[in-house]
């Protein structure tokens, strides 16, 4: 920390923790998942952090008063647990840590951010700046619940919210320059300060049902020693993945994947499929290993389920195909068609062209 940064008022330091953090989430260089990134964020916590404590050992807040008791300048402070709760849900990694997501600590941060939150609605809500809707969300969240209002209450909230958070934002574009806040009295001044703890009890929310679903996803997940180990019949025997048939994991599958599998694990003698499967070639497979979809199938070649069809007399080489059979009704047909063509052919003898004609010819 600077010397510059100690000699910064409480308020000061507050609007300069804020002025970064809206830096950085505006910033279109730098990634989430950056060091870069991570490391800032850390820095602008611990002054969220240590605003915190400023808060509480100024006593600026008290359980007792009202709303229009506290005075117009130390509003904003209230704001400090929103800000807090909004920049931990965003910690991917430990500060210093160089590279790649920490899952278990982003569970922990995720925690956090969720008590940071709530204790920010639970504040507005003792100073009655949550609407009766609103403090009902609030007690279902508090104990760590899904709040329920089903597809079409949901739908409605969601329109509901979009408008007043686009007519608070409206309102308070006036914050972002110091010059316009004072230039109007105090009365204007306070109904802005107002509608900006309105906006992030909005966007509080909207984190806090982020959270909820993050944090479900992250508990149940596979362990590491799921995703590296696979039992492979059942019988307590594991093998290691390796580059050559690790082809992602998924937790969608009816069983667990193995790496090769006999044609009777999938198609019976009558033909029947067990279980489905694809059939490849060895370009298929290769490419496969290469993209991966993390979706593991049985496969088998061309040449393998022709073998086996062969092998159970589904199919016939051509050499052994027999000439097809006429059934008995065509070969009566037949010979009647035959004796036919003999009588004709016979009477055709007996009775020469122009025989009939013999009388007509005399002169």
């Amino acid at each position: 920390m600077s010397s510059d940064s100690h000699q910064l008022t409480v308020s000061e330091r507050y609007k300069s923790a804020i002025s970064q953090y809206k830096t950085l989430l505006e910033s279109a260089t730098s990634r989430p998942d950056s060091p870069s990134y991570q490391t800032t964020l850390h820095h602008i916590l611990s002054e969220f952090e240590l605003v915190v404590r400023l808060v509480a050992q100024l006593s600026l807040f008290s359980d007792n008063e009202r709303l229009e008791e506290v005075s117009t300048s130390y509003i904003p402070f209230l704001n400090v647990w929103y800000y807090l709760g909004d920049g931990r849900s965003r910690v991917l990694f430990r500060q210093g840590a160089v590279t790649g997501v920490d899952l278990g600590y982003k569970a922990e941060c995720l925690r956090l951010a969720q008590e940071s939150l709530l204790t920010y609605l639970e504040n507005l809500n003792n100073y009655h700046v949550l609407t009766p809707e609103q403090a009902k969300k609030y007690e279902v969240l508090k104990k760590g619940e899904k709040y329920e209002i089903g597809a079409m209450g949901r739908r409605a909230e969601k329109i509901a919210n979009h408008r007043l958070e686009k007519e608070l934002s409206l309102k308070l574009e006036v914050l972002d320059s110091a010059e316009d806040v004072g230039r109007f009295d105090e009365e204007v001044v306070r109904l802005i300060y107002v509608d900006q703890l309105k906006l992030f009890v909005l966007k509080a929310f909207a984190t806090l049902e982020s959270i909820l679903m993050e944090l479900e996803v992250l508990q149940n997940r596979p362990g590491e020693s799921a995703q590296r180990n696979v039992d492979e019949r059942g019988d307590g025997r594991t093998r290691q993945y390796t580059k050559e048939n690790d082809y992602g994991f998924t937790t969608k599958l009816e069983s667990k994947p193995k790496v090769s599998y006999e044609i009777n694990d999938l198609i019976n003698k009558q033909g029947k499929i067990l279980q489905p499967f694809t059939i490849t070639s060895q370009k298929e497979n290769l490419r496969e290993k290469v993209f991966g979809t993390g979706q593991v199938l049985p496969s088998m070649t061309v040449e393998e389920y022709l073998d086996y069809e062969l092998a159970n007399g589904k199919m016939m080489k051509d050499e052994v195909k027999d000439k097809p059979k006429k059934d008995g009704d065509e070969d009566e047909l037949d010979e009647e068609e035959e004796l036919e063509k003999r009588r004709w052919d016979d009477w055709k003898d007996e009775n020469p062209k122009g025989a009939g004609n013999m009388k007509a010819n005399i002169g």
